[in-house]
């Protein structure tokens, strides 16, 4: 928007030095008026170059070659000063008055009754891109004329879905199903579909979608995730179990996902830890995994600020004293139960899976360093790993 204010102004500018120019030039009536057409038409054609400038038509390398062609033109058409008669000045009070006038009425008219709005090219890009409606609106407009399209049955769920038209996201998913019967991400989507249409609740043709498929992909992840969400909604605590479980021993140990997981078990009272895919292998390396919940000891409560860091970590029993696996929170998180595993380690080749008998530590730092100062608030407990995966940590000490 400040370019075309720019050479809005350096157009305005120029228009001024012509006029001004003119002005200065002996004239007769019949060059007057022929001077004045030329001037006219003049302004018209650099106006519509500034134009096609702000409208991205042309560069600023062809609006300085354009501008200095109708230059050229208009001194070509002006008339000869060679003459003895003494110039004439009679009216230039209006002429000057006009150079004013002019440019300001423009400009209000143009605030009053124009788009000023659209010379910013975000509001310009608002205004032209489609809105999600009729994007769907294409969509069923296309799947008319090519109910066959697979594709498209499964963006029209999706876009549905979007916008909360959860029956219709359930009708173009059944359709897209027909067309697939034997995709089972299809049949689930269709099942998160009819769910969300029931009020979240995987139940009923939802319940048995997803039955179908681990009928026929017993370790399909999507399938096993919706299941135990399932199993949880109905009361069936071993159920969930026995799904997530078996989904966790599908996630590489420590990521993200895998973590999530985790978190969601513990939320549900589940105990994530209680096979092979926590404690035991995961793929052919040993991963162990320790959930460790942390409270502050309620007469310390007064030492400590909300903000404070909180450092929990495992260390080796006997062995080197950096961690070998550390989070952090803060005192405002407490108590809060985490889980420590090998993703959490500070070096590579130094890992909690590496060491049986550990020390479970909680510290809230004062200092705001994790290898503690006089002063920090901590607690400990000692574990071995092969006999317990929990161990509630209690801050109850000052660091002298």
């Amino acid at each position: 928007m400040m370019l075309f204010w720019l050479f809005a102004a350096v157009f305005t500018l120029v228009v001024y030095l012509l006029f001004g120019w003119a002005l200065r030039q002996p004239l007769r009536l019949q060059p007057d008026l022929d001077l004045h057409a030329n001037l006219l038409v003049h302004r018209q054609r650099c106006e519509e170059l500034a134009a096609d400038l702000a409208a991205g038509k042309i560069d600023s390398t062809q609006y300085e070659q354009l501008l200095t062609e109708l230059e050229r033109e208009l001194l070509e058409l002006s008339p000869s000063t060679e003459t003895s008669d003494p110039p004439r000045r009679s009216g230039l009070l209006p002429v000057f008055m006009s150079l004013g006038v002019v440019p300001l009425a423009a400009m209000t008219l143009y605030f009053a009754l124009g788009r000023p709005d659209l010379l910013n090219p975000q509001v310009e890009k608002a205004q032209t891109a489609p809105s999600l409606e009729e994007a769907i609106a294409k969509i069923e407009h296309r799947l008319q004329d090519h109910p066959e399209d697979l594709e498209g049955w499964v963006l029209l769920g999706r876009a549905y879905q979007a916008t909360g038209q959860v029956d219709r996201a359930a009708a173009a998913y059944r359709q897209a199903r027909e067309l697939a019967p034997e995709d089972p991400e299809i049949q689930l989507a269709y099942a998160e579909a009819l769910a969300q249409a029931q009020g979240g609740e995987l139940k009923g043709e939802a319940l048995a979608l997803i039955e179908q498929v681990l009928a026929e992909h017993a370790d399909h992840p999507h399938a096993l995730w919706l299941a135990g969400i399932a199993a949880l909604q109905k009361g069936d605590h071993e159920g969930a179990q026995v799904h997530w479980q078996k989904l966790l021993a599908q996630l590489p140990a420590g990521s993200h996902p895998y973590q999530q997981l985790l978190a969601m078990m513990q939320e549900a009272g589940l105990n994530p830890l209680a096979s092979s895919p926590t404690q035991g292998k995961v793929g052919s390396k040993p991963f162990v995994a320790i959930q460790v919940t942390v409270r502050l000891k309620e007469a310390l409560a007064d030492q400590v600020k909300p903000e404070d860091p909180v450092f929990i970590f495992a260390r080796a029993e006997q062995g080197p004293p950096m961690p070998l696996a550390i989070l952090r929170k803060q005192v405002k998180d407490l108590p809060a139960t985490v889980t420590l595993d090998d993703s959490l380690a500070m070096l590579p080749q130094l890992k909690l899976s590496q060491f049986t008998k550990v020390v479970i530590g909680a510290r809230v730092a004062k200092s705001g360093s994790p290898q503690g100062a006089p002063g920090d608030l901590e607690g400990f407990r000692r574990l071995d790993v092969k006999d317990q995966a929990q161990v509630e940590v209690v801050i109850d000490q000052i660091r002298s």
